[in-house]
């Protein structure tokens, strides 16, 4: 491979990922794939829009280090039901504010919960949970 090749394949990963609030609504985010992210995060931008039809969070007194070393406090933290692509299972994310950086930082526990298998080399990343194993590309 050349390095235009390389370059052309190293694209960062991102899915659309649903959150069921607890009347039966859905809220829609476009999440970016890290897996050296030990939490999964939401935006505070993004939570404010939509915390009325996320329901079961409550507030957070996690401190979160960043990879600059820097300390952000946690607004919230949400438990439940997260869908990809018809695959669902329970998981959770902290709320603090991205800077712009992204909606939704999909990290580590949530890839475990899901059983993500990243396949560097077709860009994909296949999934398991409730409603079977199915294989998203980027």
């Amino acid at each position: 491979m050349d390095d235009g090749e390389t370059h052309q394949n190293c694209l960062p990963f991102l899915q659309h990922v649903s959150f069921a609030g607890p009347q039966g609504e859905i809220v829609r985010v476009k999440a970016l794939f890290d897996e050296g992210a030990m939490v999964s995060a939401m935006c505070t931008s993004v939570f404010e829009q939509v915390k009325h039809r996320l329901g079961n969070w409550v507030p957070s007194t996690k401190r979160l280090r960043m990879a600059n070393g820097t300390i952000v406090p946690s607004k919230a933290v949400w438990r439940g039901e997260v869908t990809i692509n018809g695959i669902s299972t329970q998981g959770e994310f902290e709320v603090f504010n991205s800077g712009g950086g992204w909606k939704f930082l999909f990290g580590k526990p949530l890839l475990f919960a899901f059983k993500a298998i990243h396949e560097y080399e077709t860009d994909t990343v296949s999934i398991t949970g409730k409603g079977g194993s199915t294989t998203i590309r980027n």
